[in-house]
Formats: C-alpha cells, sequence, structure tokens
C-alpha cells in the first residue's frame, strides 16, 4: 500500500506591486469553495473548514495548506490547486514567479513498535555501525535522514524518520486558528490526532524551482507531485524491504 499524503503546502512567490492591494478582494471573491475568510488589511486567508485547507493571496505570494487529513481524491489537492492557479495566476497578471514549491508530508503506519522502527531506519539509512557505536552514538533512540539534492532540475529537501502519534503536532505543525474546525481548535493532541496511526514512517519531501513561467505553473505542480509520490513509494519500499 503506497504513502498516504497527510499534508500539503503549495506556495508560489512573485515580485511585488504597487497596484496589488486595491485588487486583492476581487481576486480572492474569484475562487469558490472556500465559505470563510479572515484578513490583517496586507493578506487575505480563504478557508474551507471542513476539509481542513486554506489559500492566503499576499502581496508577494499565494499558498494553498491542507492541514493533517488523509487527501480527499472526490475534492483533493490537485482539483483546489487548479481552481486557485485558474483564479489567480491571470488575474494576478504576473509573468514570472520567483519560485514555486510543493510541499507533502507522507505516512505509512507500520505494527512494528516505535524502538523496532527506529533500529531499521538506523540500519537501512547506514547510521548503525560499529564506527559510530563505537565513537558516537552508542544506542539509537530515535534518528532521521536528511538530505537536499536536484532532481530533474528540481530542488529537494528530505527528511525521514519514525514518528508517534503524540509527535504529530511538533512535526507536522499545524495552524489551528486557520485550518482547524473551530469546535476542535482547543482539543487536546491525543483527542484532535485519535485516527492517526500510533507509529509510522514520515517522508517530510519538499521540491521547488526558481523563474518559473506563470503559464508553465500548473504543469511544474503536476510535476512535482509526481516526483514526490515517486520518492514516498520508493523510500517506503526501501525501508520495508521490498525491491522498487
Amino acid at each position: 500500500m503506497p504513502p498516504a499524503n497527510y499534508k500539503t503546502v503549495f506556495q508560489a512567490n512573485y515580485k511585488p506591486r504597487l497596484d496589488f492591494y486595491s485588487r486583492m478582494y476581487e481576486i480572492a471573491a474569484a475562487l469558490p469553495d472556500y465559505p470563510d475568510w479572515m484578513t490583517n488589511g496586507l493578506a487575505i486567508t480563504l478557508q474551507n473548514l471542513d476539509d481542513w485547507c486554506s489559500v492566503t493571496l499576499g502581496h508577494s505570494s499565494f499558498m494553498y495548506i491542507r492541514e493533517i487529513q488523509k487527501e480527499n481524491p472526490k475534492n483533493g489537492d490537485k482539483k483546489r490547486i487548479q481552481k486557485m492557479l485558474d483564479v489567480f495566476t491571470p488575474a494576478l497578471q504576473v509573468e514570472n514567479m520567483q519560485r514555486v514549491g510543493l510541499r507533502c508530508w507522507f505516512l505509512s503506519p507500520v505494527e512494528m513498535s516505535f524502538d523496532q522502527l527506529v533500529e531499521v531506519i538506523s540500519k537501512k539509512f547506514l547510521v548503525d555501525n560499529k564506527e559510530i557505536r563505537e565513537g558516537i552514538c552508542p544506542e539509537t533512540t530515535d534518528v532521521a535522514y536528511a538530505v537536499h539534492f536536484i532532481d530533474n532540475t528540481f530542488k529537494v529537501q528530505l527528511r525521514v524518520g519514525p514518528m508517534r502519534k503524540e509527535e504529530i503536532e511538533m512535526q507536522f505543525v499545524p495552524n489551528r486558528n486557520v485550518n482547524v474546525p473551530v469546535k476542535k481548535r482547543t482539543l487536546p493532541p491525543e483527542e484532535l490526532f485519535e485516527e492517526m496511526p500510533d507509529v509510522s514512517l514520515l517522508m517530510d519531501i519538499d521540491v521547488s524551482r526558481t523563474d518559473v513561467k506563470s503559464k508553465d505553473i500548473y504543469a511544474i505542480f503536476e510535476e512535482g507531485l509526481k516526483l514526490h509520490e515517486r520518492l514516498a513509494d520508493n523510500i517506503a519500499k526501501y525501508v520495508f524491504s521490498v525491491k522498487a
């Protein structure tokens, strides 16, 4: 079973323009499916609390966030981001994006204990050997593999590690006031995340490109999404000893 995407952040950055503020509310109002909103006068955030997601439009960037729920394929990230781009890209009249980035948090639940998963990851990512045990770390209680690299002109920042349910708030850093339904915002983590797996393999993947033509932004998003899915699937297969 492939890893599930539990959180998505998509952001596009562009050079600020002086005429933005006179058009901000008009542009935001054209985006459907976000019944609630909030603003500080400098940016506007559209909210869909039922789906734990929001879109923020500011003078130098726009951003989509879906918080800590498995993606709903009927009304998922891809559809929402496409709608956002269909509205924002022509309305902003920006030819080039300075940066386009997509970050996703994937989880693969496991039946083993947290300590057992730590041992597996330590061996798979070569952080457990005689020299390390004797000279640096005699006994591993937690571990993470972090690496930056280039894949088909995408800059990739990747972090892999074991995660307990009680670490979810720290690892995912949810914005309760913006994306979590009002009735659930003040719940303690053990209640808010009670349906999350007790122990899982966490894959935090961030891919980005710079100097992007606005007309190409959705194609780049789709390409980045495929890269996410490929990396998450290959990491899970590697860690759990299934031949990729």
